[in-house]
Formats: structure tokens, C-alpha cells, sequence
């Protein structure tokens, strides 16, 4: 690239990174001042295919995999990123736990931390991508209250699921998320499984979502589940505190 074309490259990363739906083509030309639609089509080409944006179902374009691997770069040696991983340890030891970290873009999910238990199953391994759907621990918190109250859009993704869900059952533990700010599906996705999740807001917004997982064996200690869920909300507000300073 030119330094001219390097130069519009990075403001249009920084104008899709504003944007948490992400810009059209039309979108990211009026961005840039009406340059010609050729000028437009290389740039965009040329961050897709390093994977710094990507192109989502709609036609979007939002941050890519690699632009979010450059910011846990940047903020592993400062501060949110320390106390997320403290909390995610804490978690991990205290109660025998999986615990992962995960951040959306477009339609794709990123688990940017992973802190495996061999007493409890894996969530998701570090680094893995993987499209936004509802059984993945979390998800509710990435997809928009219209989605969560279509019948439709959830039956869709129950589709998706074997085995067999109940609508009734999800919608109650979406319902119950909304309530309590804690995602706890108890075994319905996946029996033998307790996950719960809980979102991590940056500015008013979802940044990342918080899961942890136990086998049902485990979760049987007395207490035990009301003591995780209370460290995992001990645990939101001091990240949160970190990230909103």
C-alpha cells in the first residue's frame, strides 16, 4: 500500500471500531470523503484479507480476529486485562472450574481467554473462533432483545441443537438472564454441564461475556452454585470498575 492508501486504511479501522454493528460499503466510502468505488473495494479487500475486518452475513464489514489479537496484545501488559485474568484464575481455582473469556464481532464469537479444569469440561480453547449461536455460554448477552423475543430466530437456532431443546425452557432462562444479569443454564444445553455467564460492560455496552463451567456432580456440594454465582458477579464489578475508569 501507499502510504496514501496506508493512511485511509487505518481511519477506516477506526471508524468500523466506533461502530459496533459495523459499516456498510456505502458507509465506509462516505467515511473516507466519496473517494471512487475502486479506491474503496481495494482497501477493504486488502483488511479482509489479513483478517483485520470481516464481512458479515448483512454486508457489514467489523473488526476482524487479528484486530482483536492485537488489542489483547497491547492490553495484557495493562491494567483491565490484569484484573480480568486475576478474577478468571480466582474463579478457575476456587471452584475447580473452565472458565473462558469471550468477545463478539459481526456474527462471530472470539474466545480470547481459556483457563481449562481436567475436574470440569471445556468451554472453548483460546484463540477459537466460532459462529454466534445460541448454545454457546454467553450468547444471549451478544444477540439484540428483538432476536431473543422472535419465536421464530429461536427456533431456528434450537434447530441447530441436538439434542432437542424445549422453547419453553430456553425462554425461561433468557427470561431469567434479563432478571438476574446471569446467564445459568443448568444442564439444558448440554446435560451433565452447569454453565453460567455473566456480560462485561465497557461504556454502557457488551464488550465481552464471562463463562464458567462445572460438571452436575460438582455443583451438588451445598452451596456451591450460589458461591460461584456470587463470585462471578464479586468478580463483574471489579473488571467493570477496571474497564469504565
Amino acid at each position: 500500500m501507499s502510504q496514501s492508501t496506508l493512511a485511509r486504511a487505518l481511519f477506516v479501522m477506526d471508524e468500523v471500531s466506533k461502530s459496533p454493528q459495523g459499516l456498510r460499503f456505502s458507509e465506509v466510502q462516505t467515511a473516507l470523503g466519496n473517494p471512487s468505488p475502486t479506491t474503496v473495494n481495494k482497501i477493504l479487500k486488502e483488511l479482509t484479507a489479513a483478517d483485520a475486518l470481516n464481512k458479515s452475513a448483512d454486508g457489514r464489514y467489523v473488526v476482524g480476529m487479528k484486530a482483536y489479537f492485537w488489542g489483547k496484545a497491547v492490553t495484557a501488559r495493562q491494567g483491565p486485562m490484569r484484573t480480568v485474568r486475576e478474577r478468571m484464575a480466582d474463579l478457575h481455582q476456587r471452584f475447580e472450574a473452565s472458565v473462558n473469556l469471550f468477545t463478539c464481532s459481526g456474527d462471530h464469537m472470539f474466545c480470547l481467554e481459556s483457563i481449562m479444569s481436567p475436574q470440569s469440561p471445556t468451554l472453548w480453547p483460546a484463540g477459537k473462533g466460532l459462529p454466534l449461536r445460541l448454545p454457546v455460554i454467553g450468547s444471549i448477552f451478544f444477540f439484540t432483545r428483538e432476536q431473543l423475543d422472535d419465536d421464530a430466530f429461536l427456533r431456528s437456532e434450537l434447530e441447530r441443537h441436538r439434542p432437542r431443546l424445549d422453547l419453553e425452557d430456553v425462554r425461561a432462562m433468557i427470561n431469567d438472564a434479563r432478571e438476574s444479569g446471569m446467564q445459568h443454564d443448568a444442564g439444558l444445553f448440554y446435560p451433565g454441564v452447569y454453565r453460567m455467564a455473566v456480560p462485561l460492560m465497557d461504556q454502557g455496552s457488551v464488550s465481552m461475556v464471562m463463562g464458567l463451567g462445572v460438571l452436575e456432580a460438582h455443583q451438588e456440594q451445598d452451596g456451591v452454585m450460589s458461591r460461584i454465582a456470587s463470585a462471578m458477579r464479586e468478580a463483574k464489578v471489579h473488571i467493570e470498575q477496571e474497564m469504565n475508569t
